[in-house]
């Protein structure tokens, strides 16, 4: 199966995103461990158990860290649930965005906190090139990452996912998870620098493979002074039985596919003026706060800065609500 797009993207000002690229990577440079291997919070000089240094010294090949993630776990009450799916789910024509925008007014937090554990191990850092493979600790997943710095980066993934363990996690039986699952693999390379090339290029390309289906596919970008032309391309193909699941599926697939591009195209005018407003209130923001150092470095350290900063700079649109 083949997929084929094309359109156009106004040209955004990417300066300020050049200038925090930068500043992210003085940040990262500049990161101290205690004796215990947590990072050291340079606002408070107090340690913070979210990132470690599990192994190594900072920035020296073979060095390997762990980021702690938490987020509250949520649920959806049962009660209200049902009154939902009675209401929504049984109509002829069910407003799927509709049931989505409901189902989260009546998801609240149970009180519990989920963690989660990321390895990073660092291959190479220097002034050009930063090199690191991310992993899930049970090596369900890793994801070789490598970053050639420039105005833009350029950036290499290759990932491989066990997907029997995934699903053997998930409770699916041994039998079904062996059938369904298998070894998957990936590989993609996405250029940003090509978006300020006089000419363009190819933006991203990539393949991937799992179980009887492969996919491939690439984006190319022509650079004008006022836009960037686009043209992207797929394929899907399978082997064996999932041939005949993509026959079976061919016209599905295609709608659902068609149907999800006009969609997104259709959300770039909005997209590309909420980036454009974005930018302006960010400029305002750094301007009146000291600089993008001092934002960037507060944001990163300061809890509850973000949540401050809004609240002190209202975006515009609720600036001009209040007056």
């Amino acid at each position: 199966m083949q997929f084929t797009t094309t359109g156009s993207v106004p040209r955004l000002d990417l300066t300020l995103m050049i200038e925090v690229i930068e500043t992210l990577r003085a940040e990262w440079a500049a990161l101290q461990f205690a004796a215990d291997g947590n990072v050291i919070n340079p606002l408070t000089s107090q340690p913070v158990d979210t990132l470690r240094l599990a192994e190594g010294r900072h920035r020296a090949s073979g060095a390997r860290y762990e980021i702690v993630t938490r987020i509250p776990v949520m649920a959806v009450d049962p009660g209200k649930q049902s009154a939902l799916q009675a209401e929504l789910l049984t109509a002829t024509d069910i407003d799927w965005d509709e049931y989505g925008r409901r189902l989260t007014e009546i998801t609240v937090p149970t009180g519990e906190i989920s963690e989660s554990r990321t390895t990073f191990t660092l291959r190479h850092d220097d002034a050009r090139t930063l090199a690191v493979t991310v992993a899930d600790p049970s090596e369900l997943w890793s994801v070789d990452v490598d970053i050639v710095h420039g105005r833009l980066p350029r950036v290499q993934l290759a990932g491989r996912l066990d997907a029997t363990k995934m699903l053997m996690a998930e409770g699916t039986p041994t039998f079904l998870a062996r059938r369904l699952g298998g070894t998957g693999t990936g590989t993609a390379t996405i250029d940003l620098g090509t978006i300020e090339r006089a000419g363009g290029g190819t933006l991203a390309e990539g393949s991937g493979r799992l179980n009887r289906f492969s996919a491939d596919g690439s984006a190319t970008v022509r650079t004008t002074a006022r836009s960037w032309d686009v043209e992207g391309q797929a394929e899907l193909t399978g082997t064996g039985l999932g041939r005949l699941v993509l026959r079976f599926m061919r016209r599905r697939i295609q709608t659902a596919a068609d149907a999800a591009v006009a969609q997104w195209w259709d959300g770039v005018p909005s997209t590309v003026v909420g980036a454009q407003t974005a930018i302006r209130e960010a400029e305002r923001l750094i301007e009146q706060e000291g600089g993008l150092a001092r934002v960037v470095h507060h944001t990163l350290w300061e809890e509850g800065y973000a949540d401050r900063m809004e609240a002190t700079y209202p975006p515009e649109s609720k600036a001009a609500e209040l007056g």
